[in-house]
């Protein structure tokens, strides 16, 4: 326990884009790490923000289309952990980034997979959102 006297806070919000097979936003130690859109309002079914993206509240489905970035393996949930896993809550394991935020941005439909076309949107959305900071 000595070694949490030596983290030191985040001067500002860090949000990492994960791409890759989805991330399970609900999971115990990521939920109140994932990642907000806060112009968008959840699932009534508009593009409350403007960005082109209908309910991307956490991110952006482009293996499907769709605004649900769930994970469809557990690649993404695993490396979303490694990322900001949230710490000093007894459990689980503890993120290199513990204090990050992850955007869920999904371009894999079967978790195994990528398509090039899924990466590039993936990629656009992440500097789109980036630039709207």
């Amino acid at each position: 326990m000595a070694a949490w006297g030596l983290a030191r806070p985040s001067t500002g919000e860090v949000v990492v884009a994960l791409i890759d097979s989805g991330v399970d936003y609900t999971h115990p130690d990521l939920a109140s790490n994932v990642w907000t859109n806060a112009g968008e309002i959840p699932g009534n079914s508009l593009d409350d923000d403007g960005n082109g993206y209908v309910d991307d509240l956490h991110g952006y489905n482009f293996a499907d289309g769709n605004s649900d970035p769930a994970d469809s393996g557990v690649h993404g949930t695993h490396v979303a952990g490694t990322i900001a896993a949230v710490g000093k809550n007894a459990v689980g394991v503890i993120g290199v980034a513990y204090q990050a935020h992850i955007m869920a941005l999904k371009a894999s439909g079967n978790g195994s997979t990528l398509t090039d076309s899924a990466v590039i949107g993936a990629i656009q959305y992440a500097t789109m959102m980036k630039s709207r900071a």
